[in-house]
């Protein structure tokens, strides 16, 4: 939007510089109303001032949605640290969908409802691993059912349950026989195209829940999709 904007600006430069050469000339009145005005047709200024609030609006959404990509990958950044933090949950849900962002369809229909929750003891950037993983594997799922095409509905959820967080993450796509869903957290078992994926992703996913002592369940059919539930303590209470 930069070049666009730098030559909208450069003709209203140019449009000052006629305004102010005709204001001062020593021309009758109506002869220098008519002469504005058939520079202003010529060079379209109504039009002009439509595209530079467009362009300037694009711009404003370009660094907002910079400063989300950066927020994001600062959360993300965390993957390698190996001590407990109390951490936002949700926030790193938001996180993971931004990350996600380019590979997330139009056709895809993205429903969350957060709940309150308090701050989770954990491995944040480990647990945004996992929602990574999971989430991934839905959109592959909803991709691969709908073709690219519209339908697609990946629903996140968040609540407390006790002294539990409990985090939904369900899609509407391909599923999965009972055969594959006791395998999923199997190292290197996969579904997926060779070149596609390492086999690694649910594996991580399932060694990261147990070392926070948590529990991960799965819901799956056929055709209808899957629902990975997560059911983390709030505190890890280590003595």
């Amino acid at each position: 939007n930069v070049a666009p904007l730098k030559r909208d600006i450069q003709i209203v430069w140019n449009a000052m510089d006629v305004i102010q050469q005709v204001a001062l000339s020593e021309l009758p009145i109506a002869e220098k109303i008519q002469r504005i005005n058939t520079f202003k047709e010529e060079e379209d200024i109504e039009y002009l001032k439509t595209e530079i609030d467009f362009l300037l609006k694009g711009m404003h959404e370009g660094a907002t949605r910079t400063a989300e990509i950066v927020k994001s990958l600062r959360i993300f950044s965390r993957v390698d640290e190996d001590s407990l933090k109390f951490a936002d949950i949700n926030e790193g849900l938001e996180s993971t969908l931004v990350i996600l962002n380019s590979v997330i369809r139009e056709g895809i229909q993205v429903n969350k409802q957060f709940g309150e929750l308090p701050l989770v003891e954990c491995y944040p950037g480990k647990l945004n691993q996992v929602f990574l993983n999971i989430i991934t594997n839905a959109i592959h799922a909803i991709n691969k059912k709908f073709n690219g095409g519209i339908g697609g509905i990946l629903e996140l959820r968040t609540t407390v349950d006790g002294d539990n967080v409990l985090i939904s993450i369900q899609d509407n796509g391909t599923g999965m026989s009972e055969d594959v869903k006791e395998k999923i957290f199997e190292p290197f078992f996969t579904t997926k195209e060779v070149g596609e994926g390492t086999g690694l992703g649910m594996s991580i996913v399932y060694n990261t829940i147990k070392k926070h002592r948590g529990e991960i369940k799965v819901e799956s059919r056929v055709d209808e999709g899957t629902r990975f539930t997560l059911v983390l303590p709030i505190t890890q209470q280590i003595v």
